[in-house]
């Protein structure tokens, strides 16, 4: 793993970033289900895109951020915000659809982790102990505890495809991004990956739906928060966290995301809290710390002669 600064303030970035990128990642579920609620589908994915695209891009113009150059790069960009953004976002919409159950699928996307880290070892030369190979197994372990409540059947072949296709691009654009998008600015970098996400979901919206959000404070107010919250401040936490370590274990975090979901909607969403989820949460806890616990640095020994000089 990449090595922290040793400085109080890159230790606190360090322990800090966890803990505001899960509940902000897992607050997407919750806007998403209330905007759900309140008769948005597939539009409500198009319209935070562009919301979130008009945001980010007068944001990068103010504080005149840095633009990419080359048309290569700009190729990159886009083609990561399909994958993370449209391929995701688009494939869980359609899994749950075909009746997917939202605990099933975020137990799917839930193997991105051991994906990203399976294929980032040989991609980038990453290396991972086995310490951290076992906390992502236990990660998943503890996702599936966590869920296990809630599984049911009934769902079409369709709809699980769907499901895997949102797995694959979630993998894909997280890949993706730590191959091609280390060296460019996030502001600009997310608002052009944003601008591929808004060009292919808006047709995709269109045919399954229609663009109609219903005027309601739920339906705005989950477009608002799905918009910034999610789609720019949740992404681009991601990239930092990409860039600071490892993609395995920057992408660990994930496990936590459906236990921290279903604590957040007890008081949001008045759903209940169960034992498996408290159960699933502390073994998945543990398995991420073992991914992130940074390794033991064994203090070098002086050689000596025979003669015990040094």
């Amino acid at each position: 793993m990449t090595s922290v600064s040793r400085e109080p303030g890159g230790r606190f970035t360090a322990a800090a970033l966890p803990v505001v990128f899960v509940p902000i990642w897992s607050s997407g579920y919750l806007a998403g289900t209330i905007g759900a609620r309140s008769g948005a589908s597939l539009a409500l994915v198009a319209w935070r895109f562009l919301v979130a695209l008009v945001v980010l891009g007068v944001v990068a113009v103010v504080t005149r951020a840095p633009w990419p150059v080359g048309f290569r790069v700009y190729g990159h960009l886009l083609a990561t915000g399909v994958l993370l953004q449209t391929v995701q976002l688009g494939g869980v919409f359609f899994g749950l659809g075909q009746g997917v159950p939202a605990g099933l699928s975020s137990l799917i996307l839930s193997a991105c982790p051991l994906i990203v880290a399976a294929v980032a070892v040989p991609m980038f030369s990453e290396r991972l102990t086995r310490r951290q190979w076992a906390g992502l197994g236990l990660g998943l372990a503890g996702v599936a505890v966590s869920v296990s409540e809630n599984l049911s059947g009934g769902a079409h072949l369709v709809g699980y495809a769907y499901t895997g296709l949102a797995l694959a691009g979630l993998a894909a654009g997280t890949l993706y991004q730590k191959r091609f998008g280390r060296t460019v600015d996030l502001r600009t970098g997310t608002t052009i990956q944003l601008l591929g996400a808004t060009l292919t979901t808006f047709p995709l919206a269109m045919l399954y739906g229609g663009l109609h959000i219903p005027l309601t404070a739920q339906a705005l107010g989950s477009l608002a928060w799905l918009a910034v919250v999610n789609s720019i401040g949740a992404l681009l936490l991601l990239f930092v966290l990409l860039r600071r370590g490892t993609g395995g274990a920057a992408t660990s975090l994930l496990y936590l995301v459906p236990p921290v979901t279903a604590v957040l909607a007890v008081p949001i969403l008045g759903q209940d809290l169960t034992a498996s989820v408290i159960l699933g949460m502390a073994i998945s806890g543990i398995g991420v710390l073992l991914v992130l616990a940074r390794p033991r640095v064994r203090p070098r020994q002086k050689v000596r002669c025979a003669d015990g000089s040094p």
